[in-house]
């Protein structure tokens, strides 16, 4: 089996032919996808990811945000990011009820 992404007019992509992007884009459909599965049929599995937005511009990371939120409401999601970039993406677009932050350096200097 080969995975293959759709572009305009029905064009076939490779995942080699797609961008850094595009490539964690699908990635992170996938895994979702795939928790999403696991949770009809099992107990909640934590997701856990770790700078899964690094290649993503701001309205995909801010969408994909939102996915990340909405699936809270069925498990624990973990999101690491050393990009304050990102946290503010987050900050700016999500509820406080659905968004808690916490920087580990400011951690690790009062610690």
């Amino acid at each position: 089996l080969i995975l293959t992404g759709v572009r305009e007019k029905d064009e076939l992509i490779q995942v080699r032919q797609m961008s850094d992007g595009t490539c964690d884009q699908l990635y992170l459909a996938l895994r979702l996808a795939s928790l999403e599965t696991w949770l009809q049929h099992h107990e909640p599995l934590p997701l856990i990811v770790d700078d899964i937005l690094l290649n993503f511009d701001d309205s995909r990371a801010i969408a994909s945000l939102k996915v990340l939120a909405e699936l809270a409401q069925q498990t624990q999601v973990l999101f690491f990011t050393h990009h304050a970039h990102l946290v503010k993406l987050a900050e700016e677009n999500l509820s406080d009820q659905n968004l808690h932050v916490t920087n580990l350096h400011e951690l690790t200097l009062s610690g």
